[in-house]
């Protein structure tokens, strides 16, 4: 069994988790125990695989073949004609992480109201997680495209310009692009705290623009890239992303051939 995963960790993650019951504990340890390999995006994943899992299998950090596509540029292409998006689009992905104490896609933002004070050429994408999924409604207004239901959220990076999340995984695997990144988290206080925990200051070490309110947001999408963080992202890249480069699927697949797995 390979364990493939998805995404680094800002939330603290299985036995990592405040409020953490043994029942929970039996149930982490005993799904790892099922796993013989595990892949690691970075050294840094591997170490909290080890913590947050218990997991004493071996661990291949080879990247995440799941962004291969990322350096496709042939595929972006065809995506960008699957979701109806102009030549000329600047393409903004909004992908906000569930909440603990919540089913439905948070809604901090008035995403109409948004997209409305963005330049014309601007689309925004909207993509809540898989979790509220089930019991969210569809999005609707102009040059606002409802892209929950997307079957790989690879293909949405890959077209999108830039990239606007709060505390969602989406911000590594997005770097590998080397395209913006804005943060926006008014309820960072009440995350950390109280609902899941981080594993390092978000703050401190982001990317790009961590804003708490909408006029920041927008301001931090029409003036982006901010040549203040580019330090910042190259730092974020050499940490989280350093096998993340188009070739991670045939690395795996090697390693899985040299242990006569196939």
């Amino acid at each position: 069994v390979l364990q493939t995963w998805h995404g680094t960790m800002l939330k603290r993650l299985a036995l990592d988790r405040p409020g953490r019951t043994p029942r929970m504990q039996f149930a982490v340890v005993r799904q790892s125990l099922r796993w013989h390999v595990m892949l690691a995006q970075n050294p840094y994943s591997a170490a909290i695989f080890r913590t947050s899992y218990a997991f004493k299998g071996d661990m291949w950090e080879t990247g995440y073949p799941r962004n291969d596509v990322l350096f496709d540029s042939a595929q972006a292409d065809l995506v960008r004609r699957r979701l109806g998006l102009s030549d000329d689009a600047r393409v903004i992905l909004y992908a906000p992480t569930w909440r603990d104490d919540r089913t439905e896609i948070v809604d901090h933002l008035d995403l109409g109201k948004l997209v409305d004070g963005l330049p014309a050429d601007h689309v925004l994408l909207v993509r809540g997680h898989s979790r509220a999924l089930a019991h969210g409604q569809d999005l609707q207004g102009d040059r606002l495209l409802d892209v929950t239901s997307y079957p790989d959220v690879a293909e949405l990076m890959l077209v999108a310009d830039l990239l606007i999340t709060d505390y969602s995984s989406v911000m590594f695997d997005f770097a590998a692009t080397g395209k913006p990144m804005v943060f926006y988290t008014p309820d960072v206080d009440h995350y950390a705290d109280v609902l899941r925990g981080f594993y390092f200051d978000l703050a401190a070490t982001a990317p790009g623009p961590v804003v708490e309110h909408p006029e920041e947001l927008r301001e931090a999408i029409v003036s982006a890239p901010d040549p203040a963080y580019t330090g910042a992202y190259a730092a974020w890249q050499a940490k989280f992303t350093p096998w993340d480069d188009g070739s991670a699927g045939a690395r795996v697949v090697t390693q899985m051939l040299d242990r006569g797995w196939l």
